[in-house]
């Protein structure tokens, strides 16, 4: 069974995209993506400039400011970013 991809707006011009397998971030000036198997969550700060925080199981962040008016929906996908659980990495074939 699939599940239909998934967006959220972070801010006006940052948007987030979950497929089921690969989150994937479109900035103002660049992109990432992360894979399911890396195991990302999202965490929330709180203040005057709200910034949201994408760490993923190697240990990689990525660190964005959010609009706090769209807190519910980030939410919402970290939420669902947890009840996926991570596949194993891909094997590449050795040379």
């Amino acid at each position: 069974m699939t599940t239909p991809p998934y967006e959220v707006l972070v801010t006006d011009t940052v948007l987030i995209s979950f497929d089921g397998r690969i989150l994937e971030l479109f900035g103002y000036s660049d992109t990432h993506r992360i894979h399911i198997w890396q195991a990302p969550r999202l965490e929330f700060g709180t203040g005057r400039n709200p910034r949201m925080t994408i760490v993923t199981g190697p240990g990689t962040r990525h660190s964005l400011p959010y609009d706090p008016h769209r807190l519910d929906g980030l939410r919402a996908l970290a939420e669902r970013l947890a009840q996926n659980p991570p596949e194993r990495a891909p094997r590449r074939p050795l040379p």
